[in-house]
């Protein structure tokens, strides 16, 4: 594609967009990566933009090459000489800085020493590469390019970013000035002020556009279509072409059909504790073979596991991780169940996962999310590691008219003294405090 067909497109910005401005200036080479169709090409194509944009960087010294196209592909497979030749026979001005975008780079017969070689010889050659699969990316770019690349993942779009989508700037503006970043960061005003400011039809705009987002997802191509039958069909052809374009030609995998079960059984366990042995049996294969599915599963930005939390091992330590999905609109597919959302039996386990797939796009990297819970039973849906400290979060998705702490979540803080903790709720608004720890009550429309 050429550049200026590029700048000329109308493009909806991404988050992530500031993460790869932040490192643009540096020597290290940008690796971004996600799954398939989750918007890669036009974070790059943004990129792209900003440089002409706001950096005025001449179009003839930026470059973009997608490597499903194998003619690009033999081009560059051809070596890093005839590469770097080919790319300053066109360059604009051969003394400046060059960017040089590269599509699913893992198609590379071997990227790490394309790209090392490049880090290391070319200085004013800029790379800013994509990803599909990290399991992949790992397997060839093995360790010869520690210290010479910044790895920024990019996932389905959050609530935020689909009301941009959707060009609902002014619900946007809203919930952006109470996000729960903010919270986290201990900048956002009470609870209190925010329930007065936000009039009742805000609300409940915001609350269907909330569900639909939950209902189908965040894949950009699914939040732009309008038709929920087309919605449905899209969101079956990214789960096909994922299976038949990263798993079959990207893995060995011994038997596809176990794979998909796989998927459809923890579709239905979002939430909940993965239990290795019960799922062997299950599906009737190994424990090896089972550990290596889950593994494609989570290198293909499909699912995430996230372990426990703990400071007392002999009490607290419960070795299983739990299951989310990154996508909402993917999961309810697998389970081909779209029906509406205050109907379904399952909505609190979505809620759940829902607040999984929106904290992950805003926690920094050094931060980490986790979960609580006892040997004796007591437990809390997350724990975050945050700048802030440690924090514990509550999902429980029903009207609230009296805030009362569970059970669990008293008793972490009973135990621990966090500053703060939160209980997301269904549309309660408030605070209170508990010993020297504020509880924050927060709708998860909110977040």
């Amino acid at each position: 594609m050429e550049i200026q067909e590029i700048l000329n497109k109308k493009l909806n910005n991404r988050q992530e967009l500031k993460k790869i401005i932040d490192w643009i200036d540096n020597d290290l080479i940008i690796v971004i990566t996600g799954s398939r169709q989750v918007g890669k090409t036009s974070l790059i194509f943004l990129t792209i933009q900003e440089l002409f944009n706001n950096f005025k960087i001449n179009p003839g010294n930026i470059f973009y090459f997608d490597l499903e196209d194998f003619e690009i592909l033999n081009l560059i497979d051809s070596g890093v000489k005839n590469f770097v030749k080919y790319i300053l026979s066109r360059a604009a001005q051969k003394d400046n800085r060059i960017y040089i975008f590269i599509d699913e780079i893992q198609y590379l017969n071997n990227p790490s020493n394309f790209l090392k070689l490049i880090a290391d010889h070319y200085k004013n050659l800029k790379v800013i590469a994509t990803g599909s699969s990290t399991l992949e990316i790992k397997r060839k770019f093995k360790d010869s390019l520690v210290g010479r690349k910044i790895v920024i993942n990019l996932n389905t779009l959050n609530f935020k970013e689909y009301l941009l989508f959707k060009e609902r700037k002014e619900l946007y503006n809203i919930l952006n000035s109470h996000n729960f970043r903010l919270f986290i960061d201990s900048k956002s005003k009470s609870t209190n002020a925010i329930s007065e400011e936000i009039p009742v039809i805000i609300k409940e705009e915001i609350k269907r556009e909330f569900e639909e987002f939950i209902t189908f997802g965040g894949y950009p191509a699914i939040v732009l279509e309008n038709n929920y039958d087309k919605k449905k069909t899209l969101l079956n052809e990214i789960y096909t072409s994922y299976v038949r374009k990263d798993i079959s030609a990207l893995f060995s995998i011994e038997s596809i059909s176990k794979f998909n079960n796989l998927v459809k059984i923890l579709s239905n366990q979002i939430g909940s504790l993965l239990n290795y042995n019960n799922l062997s049996n299950t599906l009737a294969t190994t424990y090896i073979t089972l550990e290596k599915y889950i593994n494609i599963l989570q290198s293909t930005f499909i699912i995430r596991l996230i372990s426990p939390w703990y400071r007392n091992k002999n009490k607290e330590i419960i070795k299983m991780p739990k299951i989310y999905f990154y996508d909402t609109g993917l999961r309810n597919l697998i389970i081909r169940n779209f029906e509406q959302f205050e109907m379904r039996i399952d909505c609190g386990y979505i809620i759940e996962n829902y607040f999984f797939c929106e904290i992950i796009s805003i926690l920094k990297d050094f931060e980490e999310l986790k979960f609580w819970r006892t040997k004796s039973g007591s437990e809390v849906d997350f724990i975050i590691e945050s700048e802030s400290g440690t924090i514990p979060v509550e999902i429980k998705y029903q009207e609230i008219k009296k805030i009362i702490i569970p059970g669990g979540l008293a008793s972490f803080i009973s135990l621990y003294k966090p500053k703060k903790a939160f209980l997301i709720t269904k549309n309660t608004m408030g605070k209170m405090q508990k010993e020297n720890s504020i509880i924050f009550c927060i709708p998860v429309w909110l977040l």
